[in-house]
């Protein structure tokens, strides 16, 4: 994993040469101008060392560097002075026998990791965290099985919470307090009573008890773990709700731990989509429900990189059902252990006892993938292969060899043939298991083509997230995107570079009077789309100034309307 500095300065050219030579050694680098910038760089992204010039105008490098520290407690934190901001001050005469001068290119050799020459690195890069992710997945899925209040949905939560992670392009840390919060976060249930009536049924002040009494009980379970990662906050805050209305804390927005704003929309679809029985909502019904909280009880950035995970796992699917994978493998075993994961992947599974009985499943209902042993004779595997692809509602079925032999000859002639892949059961399990969704979802783009709704952007309604809310939350993350706005007939949008807005235009107004004019909508839809953007550029003010000034005239209007109707 490459290592991640945060530059802070003031002067454009001391931040450039210090990130030129950190980049040259293949480390990742973010800029910061001021330090207020760096606090909240450092909120958001894990960061492995500091370089902050002395002289910034909003606060002293001192206590710059406490603020870090006290965010990212590893984080080294180095305070630099650029000679050319001090070689006519009379700062300079300060520096003494103890003070030193270095080059950047030394500054950068002197942060460059351990020279790891002769060790394999990749070999053991990430292996301890891996297992104890295992270890404790397979720990909880048998607890799971004694406590009947966890529905068995803590793995599929976590793999959902991952692909989030990622999906959102957060650091290895955020990926691992995520992975791990979501695999401890109810575990407090054991020592509590069972609910005493359904969810819906508590008001909002027996919930947040009943929450509280949860949280509490799964923290005194871990809290005496100095865990590597932010894994206890997860657990604590992923209750906590966007408005600031959940528990325990009552935290609000961007209070909220990245981690645990991820684990909270996991946590209520896999809750709607995993009950037992007719309760069970389909994906796109609880998608549906989730937007309609959006900015209210959850984050609108992560639950749009939700959305798109959910999207990619359902393509070609209908409704409530799950593709079909038949398994022709004799070994009762590793049969066992395919069929573990592939129903971890939400997949239904069927088995075949040998090639016979596996031509007779396939005429009788064709699966959307079938896994085929090919050992010990690979020769019988080929002819049902052959077999197959001349039967003319069978030739569609995509086909993956599986051996226990990594034979490149057998390998490429069994992809020359037709297969879709070719499988080594030594290969590492979630490789396979990779592999085999990809093949399901080329399959279903094949299938349907576009015939599957694509959603645009996140969506919700102003009257749970306002406009001022949605330009904050832009702001503070930094994010290029375009905010669409319906409040009745009236339809307008915002763009942002950076968290910066740029343009905006509603009916035959344009820029900032557009933006004024927006701002007073109390009630209607919005959608931000991430990554839109536009050439114009009609806004010279920052965010604070066009709300501070905005509201401001809300306010003058409203006051005016009450005079005149007294």
């Amino acid at each position: 994993m490459h290592r991640h500095f945060l530059v802070v300065a003031t002067d454009g050219k001391v931040r450039e040469a210090l990130s030129a030579e950190l980049r040259g050694m293949g480390c990742k680098v973010t800029l910061a101008t001021n330090g207020s910038q760096a606090l909240r760089v450092a909120k958001a992204v894990c960061v492995h060392a500091v370089l902050v010039e002395s002289h910034l105008p909003d606060m002293r490098p001192g206590e710059l560097r406490d603020r870090l520290r006290e965010i990212r407690p590893n984080c080294s934190v180095v305070v630099l002075s650029a000679f050319n901001l001090v070689r006519n001050s009379s700062e300079l005469l300060q520096f003494g026998a103890s003070d030193y001068l270095m080059h950047a290119d030394q500054i950068a050799e002197l942060l460059r990791p351990p020279d790891t020459a002769g060790v394999d690195v990749d070999r053991w890069n990430g292996k301890p965290t891996q297992a104890l992710i295992q270890v404790i997945d397979v720990l909880v899925g048998l607890l799971e099985l004694e406590y009947r209040e966890f529905g068995s949905t803590s793995h599929v939560a976590m793999e959902l919470a991952r692909a989030t992670v990622e999906e959102l392009g957060a650091d290895e840390d955020i990926m691992n307090e995520v992975v791990l919060g979501t695999l401890l976060r109810d575990l407090g249930k054991v020592a509590l009573e069972s609910e005493p009536r359904s969810a819906e049924a508590f008001t909002d002040a027996e919930r947040n008890r009943f929450i509280a009494e949860q949280v509490g009980a799964s923290l005194r379970l871990f809290e005496h773990i100095d865990f590597p990662w932010k894994v206890l906050s997860v657990v604590r805050h992923h209750h906590e709700r966007y408005n600031g209305s959940g528990a325990p804390d009552g935290l609000r927005g961007r209070e909220i731990p990245l981690g645990a704003r991820i684990v909270s929309v996991v946590n209520a679809y896999v809750a709607m989509t995993c009950r037992k029985g007719v309760d069970s909502m389909s994906p796109d019904e609880a998608l549906k429900t989730l937007a309609e909280e959006t900015g209210r009880q959850f984050d609108p950035e992560v639950l749009e990189a939700f959305s798109r995970v959910i999207d990619k796992r359902l393509l070609g699917r209908k409704s409530k059902s799950k593709p079909l994978v038949l398994l022709v493998e004799p070994d009762r075993q590793f049969c066992r252990l395919l069929k573990v994961n592939l129903a971890n992947l939400g997949l239904s599974v069927k088995q075949a006892r040998d090639y016979e009985k596996c031509k007779e499943r396939l005429l009788k209902a064709p699966p959307d993938l079938a896994i085929v042993d090919i050992d010990p004779d690979p020769r019988e595997a080929f002819q049902m292969l052959n077999e197959i692809q001349q039967d003319d509602n069978l030739c569609r079925v995509p086909i993956v060899f599986m051996s226990s032999r990594a034979d490149r000859s057998l390998k490429l002639r069994a992809l020359r043939k037709g297969v879709e892949d070719y499988l080594v059961k030594s290969d590492d399990m979630e490789e396979i298991m990779a592999r085999v969704e990809n093949i399901l979802v080329r399959r279903a783009i094949r299938a349907d083509g576009d015939s599957r709704r694509i959603r645009r952007g996140v969506t919700g309604r102003l009257e749970n997230l306002t406009l001022p809310d949605i330009v904050q939350t832009l702001t503070i993350g930094m994010k290029t995107a375009c905010v669409s706005l319906t409040a009745g007939n009236q339809t307008g949008r915002i763009w942002f570079e950076n968290g910066t807005p740029t343009h905006a235009e509603c009916a035959e107004l344009s820029g900032e009077e557009a933006f004024y004019g927006m701002i007073r909508w109390k009630t209607g839809e919005f959608v931000i789309e991430h990554g839109t953007r536009t050439r114009r550029n009609t806004i010279e003010h920052d965010s604070m100034f066009l709300l501070m000034e905005g509201l401001r005239l809300v306010d003058e209007s409203e006051a005016e309307r009450a005079a005149a109707a007294s």
